[in-house]
């Protein structure tokens, strides 16, 4: 019963999917017929020039931004050799006291948590 409701699912599937298809096809070959150009009817040949000059299309660019003078930024400082100990604020005495408590408090339920306690018997 499963099976045959799974095959009927995939059937219904695969027929959407070509009928979509079948859908996408006819609409995309409809788009492009639109968007056909007529052709000309005479064709043109070097002895046969065009009737109209073509015509040339300028860019709708705006012009380049005038060049400003930038004043140049001051050289940085070399770099340490030995860098401050305040690379790291987050590590204050109080953050390692709280860290310390945390771990603590963690050890204590895990030690609790191996700890093989027995249980006394129930009568």
């Amino acid at each position: 019963m499963v099976f045959i409701g799974l095959l009927l699912w995939v059937a219904f599937l695969f027929a959407a999917t070509v009928l979509f298809g079948i859908i996408w096809a006819v609409s995309k070959t409809a788009l492009w017929l639109i968007d056909l150009k007529f052709l000309p009817a005479v064709r043109q040949s070097p002895l046969n020039p065009p009737s109209k000059p073509p015509v040339r299309q300028q860019p709708n660019v705006p012009p380049a931004p005038a060049a400003r003078s930038v004043s140049q930024v001051p050289a940085r400082p070399p770099a340490e050799a030995n860098p401050v100990s305040d690379i790291w604020p987050k590590w204050t005495a109080s953050y390692k006291r709280y860290v310390d408590q945390e771990k603590s408090l963690w050890q204590e339920q895990f030690d609790a948590l191996t700890s093989h306690k027995t249980l006394p018997d129930s009568p």
